[in-house]
């Protein structure tokens, strides 16, 4: 027994090390983690719970690894020799853990993702996330790569080139898919339309329905589906109708030539206050006006704005607003005008009266 202890006598700190390090991680894993997990739902934040599972396992590893490192330390042998090699290990693991943590969040950041696009206005495709998720993780290999050959002190201006190169040739070979990323983060960050709009672009009009990495997809009103590739959209002219603060009502009323000079001025004065009167159009807008002897009509014109964006609402407006004017023409006494010609001969046509008589005896003489 003696000797045992005698044995171990040297490596009295290296085990107490490893013990202490076991001890914290066990503390780590049982008591550490529920506290921040209880702290967590206090927290504001949607995805603290996500954060602490991406990061656990690393954090577990790197206790481990780190008691394995002041073990080594502290034992009773030589190390001079390869110490730079365990420093290297070291720090080779902590970068390691770390972006191991980072990767495993990267399905968090998708959802994060997609919480800011949400906010921003913008309901965007759950593939379009995970093409942002995808990339975002290969990122993190690539730096992950890069930062632990850095510490072997290995030439990475040869994997950086090659890179380039590839980078070139698969810009060259998918410019056109490139144009349409890039387009869609035009859409992204300008924000002229939403899903669920109404807008006009590349000549097409419709409902935006759905927006992905390559292409906008409108329901036009006919019900067709239209592909439209985003990197046209980034260069072309958009009308987003829905985002109209109001719509215009602009028309012209033809009334008859029979019309007298004060009925015209009394159906100017009830259209205006009518039109004034209604709670849906912006009153200080209304403009009724006799501005014209048409052919066949003296034609009034009726301006005003419906508060409104919605089609069909302001559908419903328009109509209530023509009946109305048809009340009023019909109280007045004077009625619209409809396209008519009317021919004045010089000369008086000669009349002269054919009995039937003679009509069927002239028929059966040509028979």
């Amino acid at each position: 027994m003696e000797e045992i202890v005698t044995i171990l006598e040297p490596w009295y700190n290296s085990i107490i090390a490893l013990l202490g390090f076991t001890i914290v991680r066990y503390l780590y894993k049982g008591v550490i983690l529920k506290i921040l997990r209880k702290v967590t739902e206090l927290s504001p934040f949607s995805y603290d719970e996500d954060v602490l599972e991406a990061f656990e396992q690393p954090i577990n590893l790197m206790l481990f690894i780190g008691g394995i490192y002041t073990a080594i330390n502290l034992a009773p042998i030589s190390t001079d020799s390869w110490a730079y090699i365990l420093d290297r290990i070291l720090r080779s693991a902590i970068v390691l853990c770390f972006f191991w943590g980072c990767y495993n969040m990267s399905d968090t950041t998708h959802g994060v993702l997609l919480k800011v696009l949400e906010r921003a206005g913008i309901r965007s495709e759950e593939a379009v996330s995970n093409i942002f998720s995808t990339v975002l993780r290969i990122l993190i290999v690539v730096l992950c790569f890069v930062t632990i050959a850095k510490e072997w002190n290995y030439d990475i201006s040869g994997f950086v080139a090659s890179l380039g190169i590839g980078s070139l040739a698969v810009a060259f070979a998918a410019k056109d898919a490139l144009a349409n990323v890039f387009g869609s983060l035009v859409i992204i960050l300008d924000k002229p339309f939403q899903v669920g709009e109404w807008v006009l672009a590349n000549g097409y009009e419709g409902i935006v329905e759905k927006v992905t990495f390559r292409s906008t997809c409108l329901r036009t009103f006919p019900h067709e589906l239209v592909y439209i590739p985003n990197s046209l959209l980034s260069n072309t002219s958009i009308i987003n109708y829905s985002r109209r603060e109001k719509r215009r009502i602009d028309f012209v009323l033809g009334l008859t030539y029979g019309t007298t000079h004060e009925q015209m001025l009394t159906v100017i004065s009830r259209i205006q206050k009518y039109l004034e009167a209604q709670e849906d159009l912006h009153t200080d807008e209304v403009r009724v006006h006799f501005f014209e002897y048409g052919a066949s009509s003296l034609n009034l014109r009726i301006t005003c704005h419906a508060k409104t964006a919605d089609g069909l609402r302001y559908l419903d407006i328009v109509q209530r607003i023509n009946l109305a004017l048809m009340d009023i023409m019909e109280e007045i006494g004077v009625g619209c005008a409809f396209p008519s010609t009317s021919v004045y001969f010089e000369t008086p046509l000669k009349k002269e009266l054919v009995s039937v008589k003679d009509l069927v005896e002239s028929a059966n003489e040509k028979g």
